[in-house]
């Protein structure tokens, strides 16, 4: 018992200091994040005062910088004694020389910046101050519109993610003509891409029919219209575009900034040249022999080519379960499949384990 007492009494002198410890620590992070939060709003204020010239946009993000500042006196202790630039190991610049080529980089990075530091003030704060938090709760709701709303008027496009997979949908290569099955299945896998592809049917019924399977897909899938531009235009959806089809610059003006364009072509000097239309992604293939494609193959080494470029590519064309090794030898990162998919037994199943074989979906070069 006598040797429990100085045991005892260390061990809350520890958890003592621990606790000290871990509330300097906190506010360490929420002094950082809050001024970084601040001069990220205040970036987009100046942006949206002088270059924009919109009062409105331009006092909701002051409004904001300011809620901050008040957030903090009233809710949180001193947090100056907390700073020391010369001890954070983050301290380096975060702007490489030449990293921002316009306005519409400063604003996507500064609005980046922005949604982070909330977040972490959000979730750190609330163990310092449940109602500190609760107020950067308040400032975060309706963020993520405000972002849109300058990102937009700027002409900012949010950047594409490399899709791993892009199922061709068509209805009539469903089994039963039960496609409505097949898309709850892409959804329950959480596809990374879809494309409705119908050749023959009215703009009117492909409308109605990419409505529908808008609304089954989650919002991280992202859904394609291939072809047909005026439905793309309507819906606000991408398009895919054939070499045969509307010019990359004449859908463009149609469809605006914030649609991504694909665009089909069977190597390097075709992805060059759409890319240098204005496309955001290019088809390549045929890869292999492929029922759907009465063009000679490629072979993997064109995709491989177009990948090696750093193009965000889809390698198209007899591509299947038992070739996609091949392609990921020669560096592809996405594939376009059609009855591979829709034809299988465990369509989700199927989604999973081809999209496992290129990893996590990677983000690409920004698209402006």
């Amino acid at each position: 018992m006598g040797l429990q007492g100085p045991t005892s009494g260390k061990t809350a002198d520890s958890h003592h200091q621990g606790g000290l410890c871990s509330t300097v620590r906190a506010e360490r992070l929420l002094d950082a994040n809050l001024n970084r939060a601040r001069e990220g709003l205040r970036t987009l204020e100046e942006l949206a005062r002088l270059i924009l010239e919109n009062a409105d946009l331009a006092e909701s993000f002051r409004t904001r910088r300011r809620r901050l500042g008040e957030l903090g006196e009233a809710q949180l202790p001193d947090l100056l004694p907390q700073r020391s630039a010369a001890t954070d190991p983050g301290m380096a610049p975060e702007v490489a020389a030449g990293s921002r080529r316009d306005l519409s980089d400063v604003a996507a990075a500064a609005a980046g910046r922005v949604g982070e530091s909330l977040r972490v003030l959000e979730e750190v704060g609330s163990t310092v101050s449940p109602a500190f938090s609760s107020g950067i709760q308040a400032i975060r709701h309706g963020w993520y519109d405000l972002d849109r709303d300058l990102r937009l008027r700027l002409g900012v496009r949010k950047p594409l993610i490399q899709p791993r997979l892009c199922v061709l949908l068509t209805r009539d290569l469903c089994p039963g003509g039960d496609w409505a099955r097949v898309v709850d299945a892409l959804a329950e896998a959480d596809v990374d891409m879809v494309q409705i592809r119908e050749k023959s049917c009215s703009d009117g019924e492909l409308l109605r029919h990419a409505e529908v399977v808008r609304s089954k897909l989650p919002s991280s899938t992202r859904l394609v219209i291939n072809d047909r531009v005026a439905v793309a235009a309507t819906l606000g959806l991408d398009v895919h575009l054939g070499r045969e089809d509307l010019p990359t610059l004449a859908a463009r003006h149609l469809l605006g900034r914030d649609v991504q364009i694909g665009r089909s072509t069977s190597g390097l000097a075709e992805a060059q040249q759409a890319l240098a239309e204005g496309a955001d992604l290019v088809g390549v293939g045929p890869m292999f022999v492929s029922a759907t494609k009465d063009k000679p193959p490629v072979g993997p080494a064109a995709a491989g080519t177009v990948a090696s470029a750093g193009i965000p590519h889809l390698a198209i064309g007899g591509v299947d379960l038992q070739n996609i090794d091949v392609l990921c030898e020669h560096g592809v990162a996405g594939v376009a499949m059609c009855r591979g998919v829709l034809e299988a037994s465990d369509v989700a199943g199927t989604v999973h384990a081809i999209q496992s074989r290129f990893g996590l979906a990677a983000e690409g070069p920004p698209c402006l």
